[in-house]
């Protein structure tokens, strides 16, 4: 083999090493674990006192069957309609007060003191209860 392809041969297989192994497979089991510690985090720091997964509202909406569907929110005292999606859950957990559902508009979500890889657990589970 000449010296030049047998660099390109081992950049190759360096590259497969590297990047072949990440299948969506695995990515699939991150978004997995990351669902589970999210629904850790939903219970342990209260989301379940005001928000239900069974379509009760309560003090908070309902968060089982939204994404996809469209809310009407209040955002810098102008309503907007928007669809939910994982940006506007995201949203709505970093800063509850951006964009605050019309219909829930006089119930005060805490601010959350989560970091934002905590942020996106809890998005990655609301995703995956949204998702069947």
């Amino acid at each position: 083999m000449s010296g030049f392809f047998r660099i390109y041969y081992y950049v190759f297989i360096a590259a497969f090493a590297l990047f072949g192994c990440n299948s969506p497979k695995s990515a699939k089991t991150k978004t997995k674990e990351n669902a589970n510690k999210g629904e850790a985090l939903f219970h342990s720091v209260g989301c379940t006192q005001c928000h239900s997964l069974e379509g009760q509202a309560m003090y908070g909406p309902a968060l089982n069957d939204i994404l996809n569907t469209d809310i009407q929110v209040i955002r810098e005292g102008k309503e907007h309609v928007l669809t939910i999606d994982r940006d506007y859950i995201h949203r709505s957990i970093q800063n509850p007060d951006f964009e605050k559902p019309v219909n829930f508009k006089n119930s005060k979500m805490p601010k959350t003191e989560l970091s934002p890889e905590e942020i996106e657990f809890i998005t990655d589970y609301l995703l995956s209860i949204n998702e069947n």
